[in-house]
């Protein structure tokens, strides 16, 4: 994740930008929180409630999860023609913003003060709230504790992982429930039917998760032969002739005329004095359930190797410009994605943060992964950063403005206090 600083830019136009912005912010936050002053007035209490669960009286209104307070259905709908009359909203889209504030405000309290404090939009907690809702109280709670900390700059496909793992954690059975529905939905089409003149067809796959690494790691592979071979076409291209090239020489399965089987490496996370728990997939920062590693362990082919644990936090060196393959595998787990701003990109450069033509260590520690683009900016500009410790990188920008990006692993992050 990366935080912007209380840094002033020196263009004036910037901070005109800003300015703007900061207005729209106050607005949002105003409405939110007149939206949760009508319903602290409007909540039932526990008789109230009883009699709202009778379906001759007014019916009740569970917008929330479970702690949320329960709300008559036709004072509810007074407050969504409101919102409706001023905003354009449709009487469902009303409900559905009162019940997202109502989640925001009783189930994820620590990313409700950060809207308060305008640290993180209206509208991106919303989107937290709509994937919390069906969460038991405990797994809003978890994700509540992970996520609100970094939510400004952290990914959709985050807070997924969050969901997940407080849904694997609180309510397993409906964790398992929903993977192997997910599982039921894995696909693979070649849209021949879409053939066009420009000689190209495109395809679409749903992957089991250990065969999609699998096929990354050959995709990369095969792209890589290319480039040796001499080919100068662009990555992207080789990776699609590598493609073709699999279908060409793979006409029959390796597993129907004795393959060598899996060749990728997963690094799983598991804790071995809570099994119950689910484990933690390094390879793409994601939850695992337990019988899902089960599963990719006892597939026919599979070969498993138990690894040393690699240290994240040490600093092996090497005297020579490349770093060794040990190094590469290290600050690869460590920062997982290009450290830039706002960046997530995984196809990367070693960038050395202090050049080696200054002096600067070919070591874990004057390491970190860029991506092409942002690799050129920090080059070619005045665009700096340093290390301030393993993962964590501290930014300035040309014009003075400064970002703190934490690419540490949960494992490397310091305990959060409580608020």
């Amino acid at each position: 994740m990366s935080t912007r600083t209380r840094t002033r830019s020196s263009d004036p136009l910037l901070e005109s930008v800003r300015a703007q912005c900061d207005d729209e912010s106050r607005a949002q936050v105003a409405k939110l929180n007149a939206v949760l002053d009508w319903a602290m007035v409007n909540t039932a209490d526990a008789e109230e409630t009883a009699a709202l669960l009778d379906p001759m009286e007014e019916p009740a209104l569970h917008l929330g999860g479970a702690g949320c307070p329960v709300i008559g259905e036709y004072a509810a709908l007074d407050l969504a023609l409101s919102l409706g009359m001023s905003l354009g909203m449709s009487t469902d889209a009303g409900l559905a913003y009162l019940g997202k504030a109502l989640e925001l405000r009783y189930r994820l309290p620590r990313l409700y003060a950060r809207v308060v404090n305008r640290e993180v939009p209206v509208w991106k907690a919303f989107r937290v709230a709509e994937h919390t809702t069906d969460l038991p109280l405990a797994g809003a709670g978890d994700v509540d504790k992970d996520i609100a900390p970094f939510l400004h700059t952290c990914s959709w496909a985050q807070v997924d992982r969050a969901v997940d793992a407080a849904r694997a954690k609180h309510d397993p059975d409906e964790a398992e429930r929903r993977r192997k529905k997910a599982a039921e939905h894995r696909h693979a089409d070649v849209h021949l039917g879409h053939a066009n003149t420009s000689g190209t067809v495109e395809m679409t796959a749903t992957l089991d998760l250990a065969d999609a690494i699998d096929l990354e790691a050959a995709l990369k592979n095969g792209a890589q032969a290319l480039a040796d071979l001499g080919s100068t076409e662009s990555l992207d291209v080789r990776r699609s002739q590598a493609l073709g090239e699999m279908g060409r020489q793979q006409l029959a399965l390796d597993l129907l005329t004795g393959g060598t089987g899996r060749g990728v490496t997963l690094y799983a996370h598991l804790d071995a004095e809570h099994p119950d728990l689910p484990g933690f997939l390094d390879n793409t920062w994601s939850p695992v359930l337990i019988q899902q590693i089960r599963a990719w362990c006892q597939q026919a082919g599979t070969k498993v190797t138990i690894k040393p644990v690699i240290d994240l936090a040490a600093d092996p060196s090497t005297e020579a410009y490349e770093p060794t393959d040990a190094i590469r595998e290290l600050v690869r787990l460590r920062d997982h994605t290009c450290v830039f701003p706002g960046c997530t990109r995984r196809r990367v450069d070693l960038d050395h943060i202090v050049p080696f033509s200054a002096g600067g260590p070919t070591s874990a520690h004057n390491l970190a992964m860029l991506c092409r683009r942002h690799h050129r900016a920090k080059t070619h500009s005045r665009w700096r950063y340093v290390m301030l410790r393993p993962g964590l990188h501290h930014w300035t920008s040309p014009t003075g403005a400064t970002f703190l990006v934490d690419r540490r692993p949960p494992l490397l992050r310091p305990p959060r206090r409580r608020p």
